[in-house]
């Protein structure tokens, strides 16, 4: 059977357009944003990047536009109506940029570290966070699908999904996965791109098919928040709220993001640093806070770098010498 693909106008009515309040940069999350991140499973960092950074970023995509693969076929991401579009065209995916030949490589591990993105991901997955997933640049090109609705605290089956999950315990908030997306293209009302279902990072059922398949219109109050960017800006949201992307109808020819997924130091739901990540030579270009971030999952009591929210002290909790060295004899080597 083939896939109903409504117009722009069937669908509008599912996405409430949201600009964001989000300001302050270099303390962390205020206030207001932490109880925002708690409520909605969001925030819209305003202002991140100058557009010095932006321009670089985009020289550099620019530059290695054949490191780029298409999704088509059974790659593409969308099957449910308010996401796919008529065309046969998907979108452009790279996740090798912290490889890519100088000096194109640099403004991506820059991002790694950046000093207005450090002290909320600080707040978020707390002291010794660690890039999880490889990072991944998107371009998705006018008029190409989005993709269906994902993540969430709970599967398809209603298990719970403690690889994505935030909880909230102790007067802490607890992220296993979050999103740090870098907005390269002004996103308008309207115009597509990112969307979340705001608060379902708290949800206790599993998304029902009437919602993810947009045909459930609650009486015209739009579930999905389409937020509206500048060029410059981050989202920063829990992977455990549902989001997608809506197909591209801006006003740029391209809409270009890049993704860095965070975890806790001691969790990992990627596997790709025990290829990428653990390689001398590579760590060697890198500064000791972005091989900080990079390190692999392993508890902050076993001398795990700490980077601090000014994004350049590094520290750590020692471990006594006569456990290391005991651990030594015991193991062949000082940590268990």
């Amino acid at each position: 059977m083939g896939i109903s693909r409504p117009t722009h106008q069937e669908t509008q009515h599912l996405v409430r357009q949201r600009g964001g309040e989000m300001g302050s940069l270099g303390a962390g999350l205020s206030t207001e944003q932490r109880y925002l991140f708690d409520v909605r499973g969001y925030v819209i960092l305003r202002h991140v990047l100058s557009p010095e950074e932006c321009k670089e970023l985009h020289d550099a995509i620019d530059a290695n536009a054949d490191a780029f693969h298409e999704r088509t076929g059974n790659l593409m991401n969308s099957t449910q109506p308010p996401f796919v579009t008529d065309s046969l065209k998907g979108r452009l995916d790279c996740g090798t940029m912290l490889h890519w030949s100088k000096p194109y490589c640099d403004v991506f591990r820059r991002l790694l570290t950046h000093p207005n993105v450090v002290p909320a991901l600080v707040d978020v997955c707390g002291p010794g966070f660690r890039l999880d997933h490889l990072p991944l640049c998107v371009q998705q090109r006018r008029g190409v699908e989005g993709f269906d609705l994902h993540g969430g605290n709970l599967d398809a089956s209603g298990n719970y999904n403690e690889h994505l999950a935030y909880t909230f315990k102790y007067g802490q908030m607890k992220c296993r996965l979050v999103n740090c997306t870098f907005q390269l293209t002004r996103v308008d009302a309207g115009d597509g791109g990112f969307a979340i279902i705001p608060g379902s990072h708290k949800a206790n059922y599993p998304l029902p098919p009437g919602i993810a398949n947009g045909s459930f219109t609650n009486g015209g109050e739009p579930l999905l928040e389409q937020p509206v960017v500048e060029q410059g800006d981050v989202i920063l949201f829990s992977e455990g709220t549902s989001h997608g992307a809506l197909p591209w109808r801006g006003a740029a020819d391209v809409r270009r993001v890049v993704f860095y997924r965070y975890a806790p130091g001691g969790v990992a739901y990627g596997r790709g640093y025990l290829d990428r990540f653990l390689d001398e030579a590579f760590l060697s270009e890198l500064t000791p806070q972005q091989r900080a971030v990079l390190a692999p999952p392993y508890h902050s009591r076993l001398e795990r770098p700490l980077l601090g929210k000014d994004a350049q002290t590094l520290t750590e909790v020692p471990r006594p010498a006569h456990k290391k060295a005991f651990d030594e004899k015991l193991f062949g080597y000082p940590y268990f």
